[in-house]
């Protein structure tokens, strides 16, 4: 068995993804850095603690499989600038520390539409990211690239239009119509899938896309 890092622990589909990993029976550890501890998890799970995000590269530990969920919004961010340290900035250094320390398979929250050649900031960012994180050329890259999210979010979420979204979302979740909003999926979806994913698939570079990665959190 392998052990198992999970990033972004306290997000949406970083709180599912370590749901799941802790309950598979594929790793013999499971590892979270994160700024403060996350309630509710496995006695089994290892909890790095560090407040400053710029240290985390500096304490990862050696894991085989590494999950990233990180990710926040303009809003909550201040400003555009400011979300490309986290979502770009953040995580490249993280995947290039996780690969340094002899990780073999990374996991990838990234966002439907997600394009270094996008004229929209949010998906260029996402692009440009998923290019950088594939040319690390760890042997497994899967790039999870899910519709809109759903699922209660912590009360430090702030994104615009997220009730109303969220709402339809909700309403067209699963349905004949679900295409119409790029195939929306619960962030418990997204953590299903991610954990079984990256232990079923072969090495080699994957894009999994909203409508793949729906199909991949069913039993």
């Amino acid at each position: 068995m392998s052990s198992a890092l999970v990033l972004g622990s306290t997000g949406l589909c970083g709180s599912a993804i370590l749901k799941y990993a802790q309950a598979s029976d594929s790793f013999s550890k499971v590892t979270t850095v994160t700024r403060r501890k996350v309630d509710g998890v496995d006695a089994g799970v290892e909890q790095i603690v560090e407040p400053d995000s710029a240290n985390w590269s500096k304490t990862l530990p050696e894991s085989q499989v590494v999950f990233s969920g990180i990710g926040t919004t303009r809003a909550a961010a201040g400003s555009f600038a400011e979300q490309y340290k986290i979502d770009h900035d953040l995580n490249l250094e993280l995947a290039k520390a996780a690969k340094a320390n002899g990780a073999t398979t990374y996991v990838l929250v990234s966002s439907t539409g997600a394009s270094a050649s996008s004229f929209l900031p949010y998906l260029r960012m996402k692009g440009e990211l998923d290019d950088a994180v594939k040319d690390l050329d760890f042997e497994k890259t899967i790039i999870l690239r899910p519709g809109p999210l759903l699922g209660d979010r912590t009360k430090e979420f702030k994104g615009q239009g997220e009730g109303t979204l969220r709402a339809i979302g909700t309403w067209l979740h699963r349905s004949a119509f679900q295409r119409l909003l790029s195939y929306p999926i619960y962030g418990d979806e997204v953590g299903k899938a991610a954990v079984k994913l990256a232990t079923t698939l072969g090495p080699g570079y994957h894009i999994i896309d909203a409508k793949d990665l729906l199909a991949a959190s069913d039993p």
